[in-house]
């Protein structure tokens, strides 16, 4: 459960809105007091991962060539140029 201020609220309701679709609560305060709650119109329900049969597990690698560490570390050194 997340805390706002009346302040939070007026001027940055979008996050809060993205935090609430997120299937947080949010108590609003004013002068340190709770004066309301919002709560996700239906409460989003904790997404589960089977890892397992996640693609990047499961995907074939067999055929792919593996980079020696100079590869490595001259692509690390090309893409840190980049930024």
């Amino acid at each position: 459960m997340r805390t706002a201020t009346v302040g939070d609220l007026r001027n940055h309701c979008t996050s809060l809105l993205g935090w609430i679709s997120a299937g947080e609560e949010i108590i609003i305060t004013q002068r340190g007091k709770p004066v309301a709650r919002l709560i996700p119109e239906n409460p989003a329900k904790p997404a589960k991962v089977n890892w397992a049969e996640a693609p990047e597990i499961t995907r074939d690698r067999t055929g792919e060539r593996v980079l020696t560490a100079g590869e490595s570390s001259e692509l690390i050194h090309d893409a840190a140029s980049r930024w």
